[in-house]
């Protein structure tokens, strides 16, 4: 078993992503880095008759993230008594996974 990312998915703006899409046009070097993971781990499933399960998490959250990530700076700002910027008129989905699920 082996962790990958919603980032292989690219710009794609099919909704939902699914399995079965192709991700082989990567928009940052993180997505890039994630899709060759996945590569080699198939390859290395196969060369040694090795199951592998690829799992691609979206945005993960918890008591050690990363300070950059938005929620953070966000809560940290909205504290504060700071504004922040909200893009699209407020209509931004994303989706997030609390690292306790995962585990």
């Amino acid at each position: 078993m082996y962790a990958s990312s919603s980032s292989v998915y690219g710009g794609t703006k099919k909704v939902p992503f699914s399995t079965d899409d192709k991700v082989d046009n990567p928009v940052s070097l993180y997505a890039a880095t994630k899709k060759s993971n996945e590569l080699l781990a198939h390859a290395y499933s196969k060369l040694y008759n090795i199951p592998s399960t690829g799992l691609r998490f979206f945005t993960v959250y918890g008591p050690a993230g990363r300070p950059d990530m938005f929620y953070y700076s966000a809560t940290q700002k909205l504290s504060a008594g700071k504004t922040i910027q909200i893009f699209n008129y407020g209509n931004c989905k994303l989706d997030f996974t609390y690292i306790d699920d995962i585990v």
